[in-house]
């Protein structure tokens, strides 16, 4: 997987086709660490330019090195399901839409986490329905009109295992 998938671009995709389609937008718990802390250190630099902010080098390798390990040690939420296409639209997000003070470890995972228990779980949520909808239509249509080679072989098992009385 190259880092360009998780690039987002906002007319390619909404926050619903990010968490639902797993390969065009990998997530951060099946990329690898350099694919993500690389994913991550354009996400944090984008988010100290788009507050007006110096982006020292070494604080941003720090900041994404930290992130990524705080979010792939949640097991509570799942935050290590995120994308970095999801992550990229949050943070932006929130650096443009709060009152963030500072981009640091703690502001944007706060901002992360926000996304992942309210906006992110009822997306996924929706998702799940839709699935499983989906799921229940082709047992309906499979039952209504099972595969003729099914058909045949249940015929001709019964046939041949007829109970003698």
């Amino acid at each position: 997987m190259s880092n360009e998938i998780a690039n987002y671009n906002p007319g390619q995709a909404s926050l619903m086709e990010m968490r639902a389609d797993a390969t065009r937008f990998p997530r951060l718990n099946v990329i690898t660490r350099e694919q993500a802390i690389s994913g991550l250190t354009r996400i944090v630099s984008q988010a100290f330019l788009y507050r007006g902010q110096a982006a020292d080098p070494v604080n941003v390798q720090f900041i994404a090195n930290s992130l990524l390990n705080e979010l792939l040690d949640d097991e509570k939420y799942g935050a290590s399901c995120l994308s970095l296409a999801e992550i990229q639209v949050v943070v932006k997000r929130a650096v443009l839409e709060s009152d963030m003070f500072g981009i640091s470890v703690a502001s944007l995972y706060k901002s992360i986490m926000a996304y992942v228990k309210g906006e992110g779980h009822i997306i996924q949520q929706k998702i799940w329905e839709a699935r499983k909808k989906e799921e229940d239509k082709r047992f309906q249509v499979s039952i209504l009109n099972p595969n003729p080679m099914l058909q045949a072989f249940t015929g001709e098992f019964l046939k041949n295992h007829k109970i003698n009385k």
